[in-house]
Parts: C-alpha cells; sequence; structure tokens
C-alpha cells in the first residue's frame, strides 16, 4: 500500500471536502444509523428466549427429503386423526409388583388427563411378562408446550408411584423434550464463550478499552437483528429452523461481522494517521474497505446458498438462514460501525491512540517499519518456501483425521450427551418389554402388497412382532392371510441377541389383514380387526 503524501492530489481533494461536509452527513446520518440499529437489536434481543417457538427439532428435519423415514412420516397422518406426539411412561421395580402397586400405579396413569396438554386417550397401564415393570402410553398433544408438559407428566407420576418403583417418560415426546431442553442450554453457553474469545482477542490486538466494546456492539447487533429475521421467516414456515441451524447462526455472525469489522477498523486508523479530520477518515475507511468486506461476504453467501442443493434438510435449511446473517455481518459493519467510530473519533483508541504523522507515513511507504506485523510479513518474505511447506505439512496431518470420520448415524439414544430421562426408560423398557416397544419400525405398504410385506416381516430375524392397520376400512370379522406364511410362523425359532424390533405394518386401502403376533418363545399369528384410527399404544407396541 502507498500512503498519499501531504501534497497529493487525493489528500488535497480530502481535506476541500472535510469543511464543507454537510449537518446531515456529520451528524444526522450517524445518530439515525446508531438509532436503527439500536431499535432493530432492540426488538431482536427478546427473541432469543422465543426461538423454541419456531425451531423444528424433529427427527426428520435432519433427514434427507428422498430418506425412507421422511416419506413414511408424511404418509403416517393418513392412518391417524390425531397428531398427538405419544410419551412411553415406563415404571419399573427391584421385585415384582404386587396387586397394591399396580392398582396405585393404574390410578396414576389415568390421573394424567387432568395435565394441561396431555389427549385423553391415555392408555391403561400394562404390566410386563417378569412383573417388574409396567409400561403406559400418553399422547401429548402437538400444540401444547412439549417439554413442559412432559417435566409435569414426570412429576406428577414419581409423586404418585408407590415407595420403591422408578418412573422414566420416555418414547417420541420423551426424547422429542431431552433434545430441546439439550440445545435450549447450548445457544446462551455457545453465544458467551464466542464473545468472550472474541473479546479477549480484541483487547490483545488493540490494547484498547473502548475499541472492543464497539466492535461487539457491533456483531451483538447484527445477530440480533439477523435473529428477528429468521425468527418471522420460520414462524411463516418460509425458513426451517433447527436447534443445530442456530447454534452455527449465532457463532457465523458474531465471527463475520468482528472480522470485516477488523478490516475497517484498521483502514479508519490509518486514514487518522494522514487527516485530522475524523468524518473525512470514516469516509476514507469506508471505500477502502467495502469492496474487500463486500467480495468477502459475498463469497460466503455464494458458499452457503450452494448448500440449498444439499439433500440433508439440516445442511439445505443452513444455507439462507446462515447467509441472512452474513448480509447483516456486513450490513453492520459497513453502517453502524462508521457511526460509532465517527461518535466517538480518535479517543476510541484510548490509550493508544494513532497520531496525525503524514510525514512519518510518507516515509514508511505504507508499511510501519517498527511492527511486529511487518517483522513478521518480511520474516515470510524472506523464508517464503520452508513456511509454505511447513504449513502444507501440518494441514495434511490434521486431513488425516478425516479417514476416522463415522457417516454411519447416530442412535437415538445418544443424541443427548448428558443425563437423559427418555435414554434411561427406552433402557428399562427393552429390559422388560419386547424390543422396539419405544420406538418400533413403521413399513407402509400398498392394500395388494400388504401379505407379501408381512411374509418378509414374519421371516426377519430381528423383528418380534407386527401390527398392522388400514387408513381407510371398517371393523371386520377378521379372517386369516391369504397364504400361510403367518401361520408356519409358529414353528420354533429362539429370540435373536440384541432383541428384535417390533413393526407396525400401516396398509393403504381397505384392508382386512389381521394384527400379527409373535410373542416369545415362539412366533404365532393371532387374529384382531384392524383398526382406522389405531391408539397411541398400538403404534408403539403389540
Amino acid at each position: 500500500m502507498t500512503a498519499p503524501t501531504p501534497d497529493s492530489p487525493a489528500l488535497r481533494r480530502t481535506r476541500r471536502r472535510s469543511p464543507g461536509v454537510t449537518r446531515l452527513i456529520r451528524v444526522l446520518l450517524p445518530a439515525a444509523l446508531i438509532l436503527a440499529w439500536l431499535t432493530g437489536a432492540a426488538i431482536g434481543g427478546p427473541y432469543f428466549g422465543k426461538v423454541s417457538e419456531v425451531a423444528s427439532n424433529d427427527q426428520t428435519t435432519y433427514l434427507p427429503d428422498s430418506a425412507d423415514a421422511t416419506a413414511v412420516q408424511r404418509l403416517l397422518s393418513e392412518f391417524t386423526e390425531s397428531d398427538d406426539i405419544p410419551a412411553i411412561v415406563v415404571f419399573t421395580s427391584e421385585s415384582e409388583l404386587g396387586e397394591e402397586q399396580l392398582t396405585a400405579i393404574s390410578d396414576a396413569v389415568a390421573s394424567t388427563v387432568d395435565i394441561p396438554g396431555v389427549g385423553d386417550a391415555v392408555s391403561p397401564a400394562l404390566p410386563s411378562e417378569d412383573g417388574l415393570a409396567v409400561q403406559a402410553f400418553v399422547p401429548i398433544s402437538s400444540d401444547a408446550g412439549l417439554t413442559d408438559t412432559v417435566e409435569e407428566l414426570s412429576a406428577q407420576l414419581r409423586a404418585a408411584a408407590p415407595a420403591g418403583v422408578a418412573v422414566h417418560v420416555t418414547g417420541p415426546a420423551g426424547f422429542t423434550a431431552d433434545l430441546v431442553a439439550g440445545f435450549a442450554g447450548i445457544d446462551g453457553l455457545l453465544l458467551g464463550v464466542a464473545l468472550l474469545a472474541v473479546l479477549v482477542i480484541l483487547v490483545v490486538v488493540y490494547r484498547s478499552f473502548l475499541l472492543p466494546v464497539v466492535v461487539l456492539s457491533t456483531s451483538v447487533f447484527a445477530l440480533c437483528v439477523a435473529l428477528l429475521t429468521v425468527w418471522w421467516l420460520a414462524k411463516a414456515e418460509i425458513l426451517l429452523l433447527s436447534g443445530q441451524t442456530q447454534g452455527i447462526l449465532f457463532i457465523l455472525v458474531i465471527g463475520a461481522a468482528t472480522d470485516y469489522s477488523l478490516l475497517l477498523v484498521a483502514r479508519f486508523r490509518e486514514e487518522l494517521r494522514i487527516t485530522r479530520d475524523k468524518g473525512a477518515a470514516v469516509i476514507g475507511a469506508v471505500k477502502g474497505s467495502f469492496e474487500p468486506i463486500l467480495a468477502s461476504g459475498g463469497t460466503v453467501i455464494a458458499g452457503l446458498m450452494c448448500l440449498l442443493l444439499s439433500d440433508l434438510k439440516s445442511n439445505s435449511s443452513l444455507g439462507p438462514v446462515a447467509s441472512i446473517g452474513i448480509l447483516f455481518a456486513m450490513l453492520a459493519a459497513l453502517t453502524l460501525l462508521p457511526a460509532l467510530l465517527f461518535a466517538f473519533g480518535r479517543p476510541v483508541f484510548w490509550p493508544r491512540r494513532p497520531h496525525f504523522e503524514p510525514e512519518v507515513v510518507q516515509a514508511e511507504g505504507g508499511m510501519p517499519a517498527t511492527s511486529r506485523w511487518a517483522a513478521l510479513a518480511r520474516l515470510i518474505q524472506r523464508r517464503s518456501r520452508p513456511i509454505w511447506i511447513a504449513t502444507t505439512v501440518v494441514l495434511l496431518i490434521g486431513a488425516a483425521g478425516v479417514t476416522q470420520l463415522n457417516a454411519t448415524g447416530v442412535p437415538q439414544s445418544e443424541l443427548v450427551l448428558g443425563a437423559s430421562e427418555a435414554r434411561e426408560g427406552q433402557v428399562a423398557l427393552g429390559e422388560h418389554f419386547p424390543g422396539g416397544s419405544g420406538s418400533p419400525v413403521y413399513v407402509v405398504v400398498d392394500e395388494e402388497r400388504l401379505q407379501d410385506a408381512a411374509d418378509v416381516l414374519l421371516e426377519s430375524t430381528g423383528i418380534d412382532s407386527v401390527a398392522v392397520a388400514a387408513s381407510d376400512s371398517p371393523p371386520a370379522r377378521p379372517r386369516s392371510p391369504k397364504t400361510a406364511s403367518a401361520r408356519s410362523a409358529l414353528r420354533e425359532r429362539p429370540r435373536p441377541t440384541p432383541r428384535p424390533s417390533t413393526v407396525r405394518c400401516c396398509c393403504r386401502g381397505h384392508c382386512r389383514m389381521p394384527r400379527i403376533r409373535m410373542p416369545p418363545p415362539t412366533r404365532s399369528a393371532r387374529c384382531a380387526p384392524a383398526s382406522p384410527t389405531p391408539h397411541p399404544a398400538l403404534s408403539s407396541a403389540v
């Protein structure tokens, strides 16, 4: 960079403009910009506590649109008239449960209908074959506050449970509540750590007290306005906001806004060394950093929007949300920060304020000779080859970790790393009830292919039981399957290890396929009419 001399045309034009800058530019425009951003931040700030209202942490949020699980989840609405989310309550005891204990548990389960957010179709208490556990299915309204309802349900059942009986709330509602609680706590932690890290870096770089606060304020205001915009777009279902996306948004906006601010502050410091007028210095800083900030932000936005091509929802939803954050980071760095720098002027760098020294700048040629960064630049210039070779080796060593990437997915029970009541309940459910009782596999087939699907499921060593329901068939007298496959399942076959899963087979059309059950230690076919609107209990274990 070549610094302008005191008699250069550029500096003369700057000096000629300074006395003639209008009052609107000098006072009203910076004040209006600060007021506008302050208003946006004041409105957007409270929305940090409302993110859960529009964020979706449903499992299908992290699945591709083309995935079988996503397609089945959409089709399941044809088999039930309710949008309730089932919660599975598990009562366990070290000793066999007696009649009095079973009665107390049944009364406690029946009383859950009085809890706000709990549906009326609560199942009866269902004891396990070993007599050590009881399970019940409690529907939670999708319109209710899921986390609060699950917490109240768990607290009420624990208080009513007999002595020596443990209570766990698991199933889709339990895991969703744990997941929401996990993401709710991480947002504040991520934001706090990011702000603290940036503050430490700014204090070390600038060795100033006021300037780091100004830069951080720019980043926080950009985040507040970006969150306000994303919140309303998610509310209107234009964007999909998940816990993962919102966490990335927070860090990305803080980092990007700080990065752009550093560039503009550096240009502002340089301008203050060649002009006494803070207004001219701000204008020069904006002109000197506008194109780099625009190019940098535009490149990042273009890259993020490429995520829209991803079939994975968690990736495709991140693109537009993060792009909005980058856009407001650029706007804050190019509007709010210049207005704040104009308001504070040269004292913003206190105690190391830059001095007006155009002659020194001219002698240095735009590069301070005594700066540590200048010494580093000269070192890189002298030792360029060893430095780039060493850097490449370090990057290759770091990239070697990609060979340990495990892209096979994370089990539902491992999504929450800390304490999880739903995970503990799932373990208890697997110990006392057929495998998959809490999370059955759903298979949706057309009516004419139902028998073939049932045959395949009956032959699988990983299936414990199969239940069939049709979307629009009236109850009918059960009849036998068209083939003997189900009846042939009566043959002896030991239960596989690990314990097999429960499968619910859903039929599209007028289906009268009987419910098929394979109780241990043998598999058998048992007839029952299909239900057009299955009870929540039937969708979990049959």
